[in-house]
């Protein structure tokens, strides 16, 4: 039975008519990104600036932190990943080593703000000659330092230590001169509080540290027996509190917010942490000196992001991951909410004028590095990890030589894995 041309007329405009009451929707997608918790703030401050543009949406999923890793590996194995996925760029060659991220040089490389993204970044995102993926919602570690007591030390506030020299005199002097304060502070039993803190000392001087293969170098270089050398030097006399060994970094930043200690490595996180709860400490922040000046370095930390292997929506994730670089999304999705940009050149910007500790925070990403190696747990945080002994068997037992000699055949045991 043939339907009557009038009818057939009236069925079309109708369908046409519905289409046009909500112009796009039929094509509009939801996607999905995974973060950790630690940066899922972060990361929900450029999905909702991302939302209020776009038809197509994201939908945000927090992964707790210990969780991540197994979290993508199973999901790769089973074919059901997200579209995005947002995790600590510590762990990006071990991901693109597997083969769970896809492949984004063409894309990235042709993007004129990726070339603008932190070294640190970069660099860790390449694998073979290929990018997989971009810095995200960065972190870095800096020297914060309590300026009252440089004054009552009889040192210029306004001018930090720019040598591991420096600190060590700097320290020294606070406390000689401070009664009940200490110059200096470390967790000592915190692998990944100290790879974040002194280890920029050392390859800011110019030492390599993790090896990438069995015969890689590995604690070699300037800086490594010299800084052990210095915070060695302190413990003996007393410049470092004796609660520091046993710290596991749960007292991280709470034995400096007592206001007894002059100095420690810490993170951006602590600029607001110490204006929260402590809001007439008078502190200052300053890049992490190396051996000579011009060597401060910093460890850059954070987030990358990528696209997981057999995303379904890979082309709109593209199109998201080159978006959170242009200068909207770095200046309205994170400086404005005083996150760090990932971008060097957006360090100074006008929504850090007001605090210029955010601009000194923010341009320790563009100076800094990240170690690029394999096992980075197992080298690093695992609790008798080689990085950790040493630290411990140089600081507290006083065999440098000997701590840096194991650390360096341990270290290339777990590359050669």
């Amino acid at each position: 039975m043939r339907m009557p041309s009038l009818w057939r007329a009236a069925l079309a405009a109708a369908a046409m008519s519905a289409v046009a009451v909500v112009p796009g929707t039929a094509f509009a997608e939801t996607l999905s990104l995974w973060a950790r918790a630690s940066s899922s703030n972060a990361a929900q401050h450029m999905i909702d600036l991302w939302n209020a543009s776009h038809d197509d949406k994201i939908e945000l999923t927090t992964i707790p932190d210990n969780q991540m890793v197994t979290k993508l590996a199973t999901s790769v194995q089973a074919g059901d990943v997200p579209d995005l996925i947002s995790f600590d760029l510590i762990f990006m060659p071990d991901f693109m080593k597997a083969g769970f991220l896809t492949d984004l040089t063409a894309t990235l490389s042709a993007d004129l703000n990726q070339a603008k993204v932190a070294k640190a970044f970069r660099d860790l995102a390449t694998y073979d000659g290929k990018l997989y993926g971009t810095g995200f919602t960065p972190d870095v570690s800096i020297l914060v330092y309590n300026k009252d007591l440089f004054k009552k030390a009889g040192l210029d506030p306004d001018s930090p230590p720019k040598t591991i020299a420096q600190l060590q005199e700097y320290a020294t002097k606070i406390k000689e001169s401070v009664p009940d304060a200490y110059g200096y502070y470390f967790s000592g039993s915190c692998g990944g509080c100290n790879i974040f803190t002194q280890a920029p000392m050392m390859w800011g001087s110019g030492a390599t540290l993790l090896p990438t293969a069995g015969d890689a170098p590995a604690m070699e270089g300037p800086g490594v027996k010299e800084v052990l050398t210095m915070l060695k030097e302190m413990w003996d006399a007393g410049v470092i509190p004796e609660s520091a060994e046993a710290d596991t970094g749960a007292n991280f930043m709470a034995t400096f917010e007592t206001g007894t200690i002059g100095m420690q490595g810490s993170g951006g996180f602590a600029i607001s942490l110490l204006k929260a709860n402590h809001p007439d400490m008078d502190f200052g922040i300053a890049p992490i000196p190396g051996l000579a000046e011009g060597q401060a370095s910093s460890f850059v930390g954070g987030d990358v992001i990528a696209i997981p292997t057999g995303a379904k929506h890979a082309d709109l994730a593209t199109q998201f991951i080159q978006w959170q670089l242009t200068d909207e999304a770095q200046l309205e999705g994170l400086a404005k909410n005083l996150i760090l940009p990932s971008r060097s050149d957006l360090a100074d910007n006008k929504y850090f004028q007001e605090e210029p500790r955010y601009i000194t925070t923010a341009q320790a990403v563009g100076i800094g590095q990240t170690p690029y190696a394999f096992h980075f747990n197992d080298m690093v945080n695992a609790d008798q990890s080689p990085w950790l002994t040493m630290l411990q068997t140089a600081i507290f037992d006083g065999d440098i030589d000997g701590a840096i000699e194991g650390a360096r055949e341990s270290m290339r045991a777990i590359a050669a894995e």
